[in-house]
């Protein structure tokens, strides 16, 4: 029987040898896997970032469309971010964390995730410059703003901007000069008082009034225009969601009023009660201009309108508790230049010793609140 005559261990070294290269390789093919998880998992980190700040920007977006552009008393904030509670003005956090949810993405866990937005205007028009658009809205009154967001995923930030484009949505006002319940005229001098030329004149409901009451002046020729009494028309001069969105307008402008403002000029102006007068010192001017009318909404009480008010728009009554005195009272020498509406059973008084309201085209012609707003195309980019 043969038997082994050396020893000296020669396939042991080379086995050893053949595992070294074999481990050798293992590690290096590990490596090579662990650079590209690394950098698989990187890439995913900043598309997440990304998706979010477009996210933001969206969000903003939104925001704008909602509730108009900003004005100078009511600007954007400096900044928008998870902690701002400016209602209205910036996104609204809760509802941005839950489009991107934890459970689609382990990327988005709240305690490793923050975003911000800014709002700007465009005084350069379609080119966007950080060191020139400091207005926090449109001051420029271009329906346009920039808006810019950053969002920061896992430590890692990616922002985009883009221009944002406002697209108001038109409301319709029934087209008088005065559309009430009943009417009456207090002077009793043989003048126009109200012209409601080139309008639908002067259209009166006449609920529960007798052919006198519902409409009570001296002479015919202090009304120009056509007058129609027991119209039959609606006890509301637009519906409950067109005054809810002009609601939102003004508490997102800045002039939704809890009572009687000391200033009544404003694209739209709510007053949600008060028994209110406007009557300007000497030398002061009221309200509004003939290019830029407004539109005055009293939710719930009276108004008078006297002394020197220059009026330019549109004075809605909504008459929410159903009053059935006089709800609306000009005298002096004021002038409403647009129109008056008053919903239900009130009822108009004027008694000024000149033309007190004068129907004005523009007025009905300029109604709007912000409706939708979009990034104007080809303007949105990613800064870094």
């Amino acid at each position: 029987m043969p038997t082994l005559r050396q020893e000296d261990g020669s396939v042991i070294v080379l086995a050893l040898m053949v595992s070294l290269v074999i481990l050798l390789l293992g590690l290096s093919t590990l490596a090579v896997v662990d650079t590209q998880s690394r950098q698989s998992g990187s890439e995913r980190v900043r598309e997440s970032a990304f998706n979010l700040a477009e996210g933001a920007l969206s969000a903003q977006t939104f925001a704008i469309g909602r509730n108009g552009a900003g004005t100078l008393a009511q600007p954007f904030p400096e900044t928008c971010d998870s902690s701002t509670t400016a209602l209205g003005r910036c996104p609204d956090a809760a509802t941005l964390q839950s489009s991107f949810a934890v459970a689609d993405q382990s990327d988005y866990k709240p305690s490793q995730v923050s975003w911000s937005t800014v709002v700007r205007d465009n005084p350069a028009g379609d080119y966007y410059d950080p060191t020139v658009a400091s207005e926090r809205y449109d001051a420029n009154k271009d329906k346009r703003v920039f808006v810019r967001a950053t969002a920061t995923v896992r430590g890692k930030s990616r922002t985009v901007v883009a221009l944002v484009a406002l697209q108001e949505q038109g409301l319709s006002f029934p087209r008088f000069a005065i559309s009430a319940n009943a009417f009456t005229i207090s002077n009793a001098g043989n003048k126009t008082i109200i012209d409601g030329t080139s309008s639908g004149g002067v259209e009166l409901r006449c609920a529960n009034e007798t052919p006198l009451s519902c409409l009570s002046l001296s002479r015919p020729a202090q009304i120009t225009g056509v007058v129609t009494q027991n119209s039959g028309g609606a006890t509301k001069a637009i519906t409950q969601g067109d005054l809810d969105l002009l609601v939102e307008f003004a508490s997102a402008s800045g002039t939704h009023y809890p009572g009687c403002p000391s200033d009544y000029s404003g694209k739209v102006v709510v007053i949600d009660s008060g028994n209110c007068t406007m009557n300007p010192a000497a030398g002061q001017t009221c309200c509004n201009s003939p290019s830029s009318p407004g539109l005055l909404i009293v939710l719930n009480g009276t108004l008078k309108v006297l002394g020197n008010t220059q009026f330019q728009g549109i004075i809605y009554m909504a008459n929410q508790t159903n009053l059935s005195g006089t709800v609306l009272e000009t005298g002096g020498t004021s002038l409403i230049t647009g129109g008056v509406a008053i919903d239900g059973p009130g009822r108009l008084v004027a008694g000024a010793s000149s033309l007190n309201i004068k129907f004005g085209p523009q007025a009905f012609d300029d109604v709007a609140v912000a409706g939708t707003a979009g990034v104007v195309q080809n303007t949105f980019r990613e800064l870094y």
